[in-house]
């Protein structure tokens, strides 16, 4: 068993869900799910998010434990809240297309950053309608 099988093993084990009440919820098979808690078989990302919903898991704790996001990842994200936390400035995601803006040392062009915006624009509308 790996991280990531031992981690959907217990969520399971903590929502009283059987293997296959878990694989109708999240339209994967029995069989998968009890290889992926084996760790058997690699996850896909879309086999994740069909996971983290029934099981009400972050699913990027579950990409990171699967290999698809670095283990800094928390790290990154705490350091850019520290950071923000001492300031009182407020950046708007809406003002990133009259912004420079880079990631990982790249500079992103004018597309990217309209990709980014329609997907976070995307990402809220899925937030708001949770309410």
């Amino acid at each position: 068993m790996n991280e990531f099988g031992r981690r959907i093993h217990q969520l399971r084990k903590q929502k009283n869900m059987t293997l296959r009440h878990l694989a109708d919820l999240s339209n994967l098979s029995y069989s998968f799910i009890a290889s992926l808690e084996k760790g058997r078989y690699k996850p896909s990302r879309e086999s994740i998010y069909s996971l983290a919903a029934p099981l009400d898991a972050d699913p990027n704790e579950l990409l990171r434990l699967a290999g698809f996001l670095p283990d800094q990842f928390e790290t990154v994200e705490n350091s850019f809240s520290e950071k923000n936390s001492k300031k009182s400035n407020k950046f708007e995601m809406e003002n990133i297309l009259n912004t420079s803006v880079t990631f990982q040392g790249i500079e992103l062009q004018q597309t990217d950053k309209v990709a980014l915006l329609s997907f976070l624009k995307t990402m809220a509308s899925f937030k708001n309608s949770d309410l």
